[in-house]
Formats: structure tokens, sequence, C-alpha cells
């Protein structure tokens, strides 16, 4: 029997190859951190300004305000307050929806999506890595109109009551970020940007009832499928059986929201790549 030396390219591999688990992950681990904190700086750069910061916190307020007057003048007092905890709940829509849906899709006009397309990180992991400063100023903004106008239309009790319930406001949140994630897919397959995040925002708001409750059976059904729809019940009864089902029922639709936008992402990349369905520029 006659004993060959490896390659040298053998032995570089070997060495190159991690020991262990940790050391494979190290360099994902660094990456994320990375693309999260390149979101941060893009994200100061566009909206953390005295102008930025100023028409975020007033469109927030005034939205709450606007379906809180709306709610008055269809039910009286019971109405108000109805509006108001759908109005808080809704608040983050615009963000987790619309707005970091735009995280993505504005390399098209810029002609560096293939970038995305063709790197190391999955489109869908970029897309969640880069959206997380959306989902903070939801939850925020959202907070904020808690706060400000909660005394005033519910009372001291009632606000603090729904504060307590922020896990729940959390993953309703997180469940219109990850209807985000499908709307941007959507949009790169083909369809208007405009068009795709606004009919999700007013179905979400017409089916969950954040304005006045829904009669049709087919919105209720539709509901269920959607954000807001087991969380938003929950917040305005606040006891304690029904926030859990509703925090469950919430985390079982952002992930269904979250698989079906990487079932899309999946489909266009690979149409991309086989040339099925040209580069969007």
């Amino acid at each position: 029997m006659v004993w060959r030396r490896c390659p040298p390219c053998c032995a570089a591999a070997e060495r190159k190859a991690p020991s262990n688990l940790s050391e494979g992950l190290r360099p994902l681990l660094a990456t994320a951190l990375r693309i999260g904190a390149l979101s941060w700086k893009e994200y100061r750069l566009g909206s953390v300004s005295a102008a930025g910061l100023t028409s975020i916190v007033m469109r927030a307020v005034f939205q709450v305000g606007f379906f809180t007057l709306l709610g008055r003048l269809v039910s009286g007092e019971s109405g108000q307050g109805y509006a108001f905890v759908g109005a808080v709940a809704f608040a983050p829509v615009i963000a987790v929806v619309s707005r970091a849906t735009a995280v993505v899709t504005s390399e098209i006009p810029q002609g560096t999506m293939y970038r995305l397309r063709l790197g190391n990180v999955p489109l869908l992991l970029v897309m969640v890595l880069r959206s997380w400063v959306y989902l903070a100023e939801g939850l925020l903004t959202a907070l904020l109109a808690l706060f400000l106008m909660g005394p005033a239309v519910l009372g001291y009790h009632e606000t603090l009551a729904i504060a307590a319930a922020l896990p729940v406001l959390a993953l309703t949140t997180i469940s219109g970020l990850c209807l985000g994630m499908f709307c941007c897919g959507l949009v790169l397959t083909g369809l208007d940007e405009g068009l795709t995040v606004n009919f999700a925002g007013y179905l979400i708001l017409l089916c969950g009832g954040a304005v006045v409750p829904v009669d049709a059976e087919a919105l209720r059904l539709a509901s269920h499928l959607l954000p807001l729809g087991a969380g938003l019940p929950a917040l305005r009864s606040g006891t304690t059986e029904e926030l859990w089902e509703a925090a469950i029922h919430e985390a079982g639709v952002a992930v269904l929201w979250l698989l079906a936008a990487g079932l899309l992402l999946h489909f266009y990349v690979r149409r991309v790549r086989a040339g099925r369905t040209p580069e969007r520029v």
C-alpha cells in the first residue's frame, strides 16, 4: 500500500474549516450585526431629524385622534373608546407595512437590487435585519399616542391596562411587519408598491374592526389571517386568558406571513437567476 500525502489545497481547506459550531456562526452573526447597524444609520439619515421626527409623531397622533373622533361620531362615547384602542393598535401599520417595504424596494430605482439578490445573506434575512428600526418606530408611536391621548379618552386606569398588554401589541406589530415583507415580495414581482401597501393597510383596518365592529362574516373570517385579528379584541377586553390566546394567535399569523414572504422571495430570486423575469430598474 502506498500512502500519498494530501495535496496542499486539501490541507489548507482543513485548516480553514471551523473547528466548532460557534466559529462557523461567528461570521454570520458579525454580518447580521453589521446589517442591523447600517439600517440604523440609514434610518438616522432619513428620519432622525427635527422635521422627520415631528412628521412621524404628528402623523401617528393625528391619525389616532381622527379615528377616535370618527368612532365618537358613529357610536358616541362607547364608540370613542372602541375606536381609540383600535387606532392605537393600528398606528404601527404605516411603519411596518409601508415604510419597511420601501427599505428593500428602494434598491430598485438605485439599480442595486442585484447586490442583495446575489449576496451571501438570504434576501428575507436582509429584510428582517433592515426592518427592525421600523418595528421600533411603530411601537414607540403607538405608545406615544396611547399616553398622550389615553388619559383623556379612556382614563388612567384603562390606559395603564393597555400599556400592561404591551407584549400583545408588540406581537400585532411583528405580524404586521411580516405582512409587510410579503407585500415587499409582491412589489418585487411587479405589482405597484403604493397600491399593494395601501390595500394591505386598508384590509387590516377594515377586517380588524379598528374603528367600528365587523358585521360581515367574510371579513371576520379574513381577520383571523391578518394582524390585529386576535390581538385587538384582547386589548379591548383586557382579560388574561384572552391576552394569552391572542399572543399565540398573533405569533402564528406572523409565522404564516413570514413563511409566505420567504416562499415568494425564493420564487422571485429563482426566476430572475433563470432569466425568466428581468431585473427591475
